[in-house]
């Protein structure tokens, strides 16, 4: 048998002793041996969920960002946008920006968008229409945020003026018309959200209030023994222009939207109208609240009852989650629960939240 030369041996030996070096002091200097047995990815999908180096969080939404990303946001406050729905108003523009979504009814089973704005603040926002005193008791919950509206109900000017609102409608927010779509009046006023902030500032309005914000999990974690929910549809008052219908995607695992249905029957994609892309959401919540009639109100309108507690349902994941919901006080934050009784846990990601009439149960519809 041939002998290997006494210097090869050696230098395979110094060759190894350097692989060896190397991997140790890349791999685990600052690891756990847990952590090099079981390697976790950091890298997702960039509309959510974590990636690497990104550790400071969206307090609306949890999408997590790098130190440096997050410098333009950090340390100021929610914009909130009074967003028109009417069947003319659409398609919005704006609203595939915004961080959280509130959907609820203004009048007569037409349904109209309270849009939060954090991360991102988009050069064009609207059609903008005028507030309700129940969207104001959720922009006093995210640490007093600044609202654009154009127009007030009684009962929102009253709480304007008392609570009081930090209302960009009467602190100089500008608007402007755009009429290219050929409808009414009251469906054409936009508003720039980089303007808006502009604005904010000159009424001393920088900086920020810190509020509680929810709790954030990674996709597909955790929730196990939830139901399969891949389409879900929300009728409000009844089934129409004003539905809001939601279909699971696997490849973001998040729900596309759609609006309506056209004379087929058909759903209508909800898309923006800046970029022609469909607006979707990592997580949609339904929030079942007392409807009633403001009283002595010669336009009969509306009162939900945003304190105090009541049931809901959350969609994530293709998947739905009875649960229950509860707001303490006017500046408190709504929280949401299992049904073991702790506070739900969110993916990182765009939130809608459909506030239905606790007498509609029957009307969302999911499978």
């Amino acid at each position: 048998m041939n002998k290997i030369p006494k210097i090869v041996v050696i230098m395979a030996g110094v060759v190894l002793a350097g692989i060896l070096v190397f991997f140790l002091g890349s791999k685990f200097l600052g690891s756990s041996v847990e952590e090099i047995l079981h390697p976790i990815s950091n890298s997702t999908d960039s509309r959510g969920g974590k990636e690497s180096g990104k550790k400071v969080q969206d307090s609306l939404n949890g999408v997590l960002f790098t130190e440096a990303d997050s410098k333009s946001f950090i340390d100021t406050r929610p914009l909130a946008v009074m967003i028109n729905n009417h069947v003319d108003a659409r398609p919005q523009s704006g609203l595939i920006n915004a961080d959280l979504v509130y959907e609820i009814v203004a009048e007569g089973g037409i349904t109209r968008f309270l849009a939060f704005f954090l991360s991102k603040t988009p050069e064009k926002i609207g059609p903008i229409r005028s507030a309700r005193e129940y969207y104001l008791v959720l922009v006093k919950e995210l640490g007093d945020a600044m609202l654009m509206h154009i127009g007030w109900s009684p009962q929102a000017l009253l709480a304007i003026e008392t609570w009081p609102v930090r209302s960009l409608g009467r602190g100089g927010g500008q608007f402007w018309r755009d009429t290219s779509l050929n409808v009414a009046t009251e469906h054409t006023a936009y508003s720039s959200g980089v303007e808006l902030r502009k604005v904010a500032d000159t009424l001393g309005w920088a900086g920020k209030r810190d509020f509680d914000a929810w709790q954030f999990k990674n996709d597909k974690e955790g929730y196990d023994s939830a139901s399969k929910a891949n389409d879900l549809s929300i009728d409000f008052w009844n089934k129409g222009d004003y539905s809001a219908i939601w279909k699971y995607d696997q490849k973001t695992n998040g729900y596309l939207r759609f609006t309506g249905y056209d004379s087929s029957s058909a759903p209508i994609l909800h898309k923006d109208r800046e970029s022609g892309k469909q607006i979707w959401a990592k997580n949609v919540i339904v929030q079942f609240a007392t409807e009633t009639n403001a009283i002595d109100d010669e336009k009969g309108r509306l009162i939900y009852e945003l304190i105090g507690s009541g049931n809901g349902l959350v969609f994530i994941d293709g998947k739905v989650n009875k649960v229950t919901w509860s707001k303490a006080g006017r500046d408190d934050r709504t929280k949401f629960f299992d049904h073991d009784g702790a506070e739900f846990k969110f993916n990182r990601g765009t939130v809608w939240i459909s506030i239905v009439p606790d007498r509609n149960v029957d009307l969302v519809v999911y499978k």
